[in-house]
């Protein structure tokens, strides 16, 4: 890994490292967690049997914890997979200063993003419960166009995140950070190795 991506990442698990986000040479945070056993379990399970499952709300925490405990279909693991998501929501709510978040809980049997692109928003959360995690390139290997359309060679390193990490991501609108926006695209995913997929954006 080249010192450019070294910047990027915190590569522990302490979740501090989400914290870097604010370093002006970093637009991308990752903790490097491992899910327990009852949220992934709970995240396989929930991508085994409702492929065509997906969530949106905007909500402060306790909206987002009702909101999922009535949505999310019960199973072992249920609630450990409820808190995690509001441990999460709330680490984004006190990084960034919300008040409420937008949450997207989906289960992908393909590509949402298929191609590189970026984000036109200050900054979004991302985490994978189950399947393959979100693929990013660093800015160095890549290029825009002149309407802003990403241009990733095919001779581009493409990093990939692990799944149960979790990434802090800036996006186009981040201030001071216009035209450095995070490059990456959606894992692959099909209807034999789906994908739960969790973001955060600002609201």
């Amino acid at each position: 890994m080249s010192s450019a991506a070294e910047r990027l990442f915190k590569a522990d698990d302490d979740p501090s490292a989400l914290t870097d986000i604010y370093r002006s040479d970093c637009n991308l945070a990752v903790w490097h967690r491992s899910l327990t056993e009852d949220v992934a379990s709970y995240g396989q399970n929930l991508s085994a049997a409702f492929t065509h499952y997906s969530t949106r709300f905007v909500g402060n925490l306790a909206a987002v914890e009702k909101h999922l405990t009535n949505d999310l279909p019960p199973a072992p693991g249920k609630s450990q997979f409820i808190q995690d998501i509001v441990l999460l929501s709330d680490m984004f709510s006190e990084l960034l200063a919300l008040r409420e978040v937008g949450l997207r809980l989906a289960v992908l049997t393909r590509a949402m993003c298929p191609r590189f692109h970026v984000d036109r928003v200050p900054a979004r959360l991302i985490t994978t419960y189950s399947g393959d995690g979100t693929e990013w390139v660093e800015n160095a290997f890549a290029s825009r166009d002149r309407n802003g359309f990403v241009v990733v060679p095919d001779s581009a390193p493409i990093n990939q995140l692990g799944s149960g990490h979790v990434a802090l991501m800036k996006g186009e609108i981040w201030e001071g950070n216009e035209g450095k926006g995070l490059i990456h695209r959606s894992a692959n995913a099909n209807v034999h190795s789906p994908r739960c997929v969790l973001t955060l954006d600002c609201v």
